[in-house]
């Protein structure tokens, strides 16, 4: 009796499956499942709206099980041609991993141009680059997606292993006059509306100059070479025609696939580059969002794309300014048990609020060899520095004011030529600086500190009081 619990059958945990797909449109589209199993990402799938499923199982009982989920084109997915999938959008995929190299190279090997690939495979796979094989597919990965480490989790799945997996996101090309075939086109709802936070116009602009780019590679290449062919004979001649990349004094050439995946990068940071992210969130915020864009540098740079990140980026901008509203609140209570009403107990208890004067330790330099007359931040209190401008960021937000009009908490202490021991106000604080390292804060008005608080109460979920009085 044929068993489905071979070596290779580990059926796909939902939160696995929702961390492969995270930002991937499925509605409408025709996917490929190449190792269905007993249907976990089928499933998935069709509940997320995919127009058609077509996919490939070994195993008769298992086929059996997703009758009506999908179309059955093959038992054995190395045996699918590219024609018999030439019509689909996607490919979504946990192969077996006993061979999972070979499944994946397949599924590029034969997938459309156009065509997004995201695969399960076993870590090992990647960082074993000793097959022809893997050399293979890590080239693949590094020209055309990237990869994800997702570690051990299928430790509590259905069907349990210990084996750290990542997933593969490829993205297969066009080819000749298809290669940079939908570039430019969007779907009704893609444009922004409004100001928005790029104009059509100019992302447009950006896709043009990056396709003409790689377009005019192939001509500026054939040219080059046309000339190195002519200047052979002549063995004196040290010039040389073509693309390179400087390290120190060695160059190294440029393939076409190298220019066009580093333009790419270049062109999505541009796009990042102009939405100024850095000053409105806070220093975390900002290495989550880098994260992002590193991993958005390497999907294609479409009219499509972009738009689809920045609507995600407007979509979630009210969590990212809470998340930036938590973290600012979560400094001032880190800096000094004075600086709220839970005292030491910060971290542990609920419903407290920061006080309307804080302290910040660490933050002013005063050297008694050279002393100075006026207020330094310290070399070593910058960081702290920082913080305290991200609680300004945050208090933009909250007012509505523009960050813009605030100069940092640096740029004011080195301009104004502070005394040691005196108020001054800075935008919306009092500040004041003492020998001893610290620096008091002060809220100028009580409607925003309490705003402040009030706000952050709601984001936690704590009730604070009715009655509060400013401690000072």
């Amino acid at each position: 009796m044929e068993s489905i619990f071979n070596r290779d059958f580990y059926p796909t945990p939902i939160d696995v499956i929702e961390k492969m797909l995270i930002g991937v449109d499925i509605s409408g589209k025709i996917i490929l499942e190449p190792s269905a199993g007993s249907g976990n990402i089928v499933d998935y799938l069709n509940s997320r709206g995919a127009k058609k499923i077509i996919a490939c199982e070994t195993v008769e009982k298992l086929r059996r099980t997703l009758g009506g989920k999908c179309d059955i084109i093959a038992d054995d997915f190395l045996t699918v041609t590219s024609e018999q999938v030439s019509h689909i959008d996607l490919i979504v995929m946990n192969p077996p991993f006993s061979a999972d190299e070979k499944h994946i190279l397949h599924a590029y090997d034969i997938a459309p141009g156009g065509c997004e690939i995201i695969a399960l495979c076993n870590s090992q796979t990647l960082n074993d680059r000793y097959s022809t094989s893997r050399k293979q597919l890590h080239e693949i990965v590094e020209m055309h997606g990237f990869d994800e480490y997702f570690g051990d989790c299928f430790a509590s799945a259905e069907r349990s292993t210990g084996v750290h997996v990542s997933c593969v996101h490829l993205f297969k090309p066009g080819t000749g006059e298809k290669e940079f075939e939908g570039y430019f086109s969007l779907a009704p709802d893609d444009e922004p509306q409004g100001d928005g936070l790029q104009h059509y116009n100019f992302v447009r602009d950006l896709v043009n100059r990056y396709v003409e780019a790689v377009k005019r590679f192939d001509r500026v290449m054939g040219a080059a070479k046309e000339i190195n062919q002519l200047a052979e004979p002549f063995k004196n001649n040290d010039i040389r025609f073509g693309a390179y990349r400087e390290h120190g004094n060695n160059y190294t050439a440029i393939t076409r696939d190298c220019f066009k995946k580093e333009l790419q990068k270049a062109a999505w940071r541009l796009i990042f580059s102009k939405m100024n992210m850095e000053k409105y969130v806070t220093t975390k915020v900002l290495e989550d969002m880098n994260r992002m864009v590193e991993r958005q540098t390497h999907i294609p740079f479409t009219m499509h794309n972009i738009f689809r990140v920045l609507e995600a980026i407007v979509f979630t901008h009210r969590d990212r300014m809470n998340q930036v509203l938590v973290e600012a609140f979560d400094h001032i209570c880190s800096f000094s048990a004075e600086n709220s009403t839970a005292g030491e107990k910060w971290k542990t208890n609920s419903d407290y609020m920061v006080n309307r004067r804080f302290i910040v330790p660490c933050i002013c330099d005063y050297d008694t060899r050279w002393p100075s007359a006026y207020v330094k931040i310290a070399y070593y209190g910058s960081g702290y520095a920082r913080n305290i401008d991200d609680v300004v960021k945050a208090m933009c937000y909250l007012t509505g004011c523009n960050y813009d009009d605030f100069s940092s908490l640096n740029d004011f202490v080195y301009k104004l030529n502070m005394d040691w021991g005196r108020w001054y106000e800075w935008g919306f604080f009092r500040v004041r600086g003492y020998k001893k390292g610290t620096m008091h804060f002060e809220f100028v008005r009580e409607e925003d500190w309490m705003k402040f608080n009030i706000e952050v109460a709601r984001i936690k979920g704590w009730q604070l009081p009715k009655s509060r009085t400013s401690r000072k």
